[in-house]
């Protein structure tokens, strides 16, 4: 590989990673927030006072006044409750009765790692610092949640197939008015209908119902919580998220140090992490309140509360892969949680292309060798032209070198001869690079692609790479060796010796350092991508030499 192509490679990782460290990543300022009672205790409404309206995203950066609970927390002994068990074809779900919670969500096409014994990927990620999700919150001048309520299910099991369908009704009371949760489970589908039904305002204590000190109508929450993963990949984005009108706005965990309040038509919110989506679509709701707590985020989507009757609130909830056609197929947006980046177009038609080959190869390693043979076609004319104007260029290093010998006092006169020179020889200095520079996005989109498509996960290929989307190794005598990176090293070094060298000696032995630099990078990087690098490198060391031997001497 020339210096030119090194070069702009560097470059466009360099976008891969500033545009991940800077632009994936939002900010919110450091508000103060009232705490909020768990455990069954009724919470303090905490209302916010959010800055003034801007497009979707609010800080609530003024302080938060501190609103008295409904009624004052006593201790409580544990209670208890029963457990419902969902099966469908793809997933089998743990509600209690306690607070008509979700307990635990098992994925059965998902393991928790690649080894074979390892159990079903559970979405639902507890700590003792909050609630289990979907618990219901009356907000208003004070607040209360349903956390200690026992609510009373129409049955114990739940058990569904195919494109059938089943619903599971939890009923409690509270002041004597039903509040009611309505599941409706499909069989062969990731989404989850939820219709919830909370009591009239007219027969609730004044307090529930009551604007809130900063003028804020009485609301009802739906409440999503999650614990922080004890380990996360730093390359992509995990934490609370949500599509607020036309902006997704993730909001990293180290980055949520106080609540913020995201304002505006409510499409989803929840929590992303690379590979899986937990979140829930409302029909109608306002706003989005994120809250830390320890090592965990709450999450509050907030409906105003009907004038008068019952209000009624209807979400689609959505555990599962982001798996482009799953998440399109569910709507409201939840295709957005899947970001390919700024080239997402070029990734999604190389995504097809990769589906596509799957279906003839059915080895996820194989298909990137097959995408990345097909991309080198494409690139053919461009390659060839890089290496013949650096040939072009190799050829008049001699006259440059005089040119620069002669004329090392005057920088003005060296240059304008040196574009002469060119002229003379019909030479394009930049006829090398522009190649290059073409297929930067081809190659940011790949690295999107192969860093977040979630058929890789836990993909084997052959021998020692059992996981695709992980860094591989092969591991002897206890000591993890890189080898598809150290071969990948390798193949840039001799890249290095077969492409035409221009510039000064220097120059070039710096150059030869680049190998080395981009072996320690890559052995971070998923065994798909160096798949993908190495069978690049291979194909370009194959056209070099072609092309070496079919040149004009």
């Amino acid at each position: 590989m020339d210096r030119r192509t090194l070069l702009f490679v560097a470059i466009s990782v360099a976008i891969i990673v500033l545009y991940q460290e800077f632009v994936l990543k939002q900010y919110a300022p450091p508000p103060t927030e009232a705490p909020v009672a768990a455990n069954g205790a009724p919470s303090t409404g905490s209302p916010e006072e959010p800055a003034a309206p801007q497009p979707a995203r609010v800080a609530a950066n003024a302080p938060v006044e501190e609103v008295a609970p409904l009624t004052p927390p006593a201790a409580t002994k544990p209670i208890e409750g029963e457990r419902i068990r969902v099966e469908t074809d793809l997933y089998e779900a743990v509600f209690t009765t306690v607070g008509g919670r979700l307990e635990d969500f098992r994925l059965k096409d998902y393991r928790e790692t690649s080894a074979p014994d390892s159990p079903a990927l559970s979405l639902v990620l507890p700590a003792p610092e909050i609630e289990l999700p979907l618990g219901i919150e009356l907000r208003g001048a004070q607040a209360w949640r349903d956390s200690g309520l026992v609510y009373e299910a129409d049955r114990a099991t739940v058990s569904v197939a195919g494109s059938d369908s089943a619903t599971l009704v939890l009923r409690a009371l509270f002041e004597g008015q039903p509040i009611v949760k309505r599941f409706t489970f499909r069989g062969d589908s990731y989404p989850i209908d939820l219709v919830v039904e909370t009591p009239a305002g007219e027969g609730l204590p004044g307090a529930l119902t009551q604007a809130s000190p900063d003028g804020k109508p009485a609301a009802v929450a739906l409440l999503l919580t999650r614990a922080r993963k004890q380990e996360e990949d730093g390359t992509t984005f995990e934490g609370p998220a949500a599509l607020v009108g036309e902006d997704l706005i993730q909001t990293p965990f180290d980055d949520l140090t106080g609540p913020e309040v995201l304002d505006g038509p409510v499409s989803w919110a929840g929590f992303e992490d690379h590979y899986f989506l937990v979140a829930a679509a409302p029909e109608r709701a306002t706003s989005v309140r994120m809250l830390p707590k320890g090592n965990a985020v709450e999450e509050k989507i907030l409906t105003p509360r009907a004038a008068t009757g019952p209000t009624h609130l209807s979400f689609t909830l959505y555990l599962g892969p982001k798996d482009r056609p799953i998440l399109e197929a569910a709507g409201h947006g939840f295709a957005e949680g899947l970001d390919f980046g700024i080239f997402a177009p070029i990734a999604l038609i190389l995504l097809q292309a990769l589906e596509y080959s799957h279906r003839f190869t059915g080895n996820w390693g194989i298909d990137i060798i097959v995408l990345t043979i097909l991309v080198k076609i494409l690139f053919w004319p461009l390659t060839r032209k890089s290496f013949s104007s650096m040939r072009d260029m190799q050829k008049l290093q001699p006259e440059m070198a005089r040119i620069r010998e002669k004329f090392k006092d005057d920088s003005q006169k060296m240059n304008t001869e040196v574009m002469e020179l060119y002229k003379r020889h019909g030479v394009n200095p930049l006829g090398g690079c522009l190649p290059m520079l073409l297929q930067i996005p081809v190659f940011i989109g790949l690295y999107q692609l192969l860093q977040n498509t979630i058929q890789l996960r836990h993909a084997s290929f052959a021998w020692w790479i059992t996981d695709l989307a992980a860094p591989e190794r092969l591991y002897i005598m206890g000591y993890g060796i890189p080898v598809l990176t150290l071969l990948l090293g390798a193949s840039m070094f001799l890249q290095q010796k077969l492409s035409p060298q221009a510039g000064d000696p220097n120059q070039q032995k710096i150059m030869m350092f680049m190998p080395v630099v981009f072996t320690f990078m890559f052995i971070g990087f998923p065994a798909g991508l160096t798949i993908y690098w190495l069978t690049n490198n291979l194909l370009t060391i194959a056209q070099q030499w072609w092309m070496l031997r079919s040149a004009p001497t």
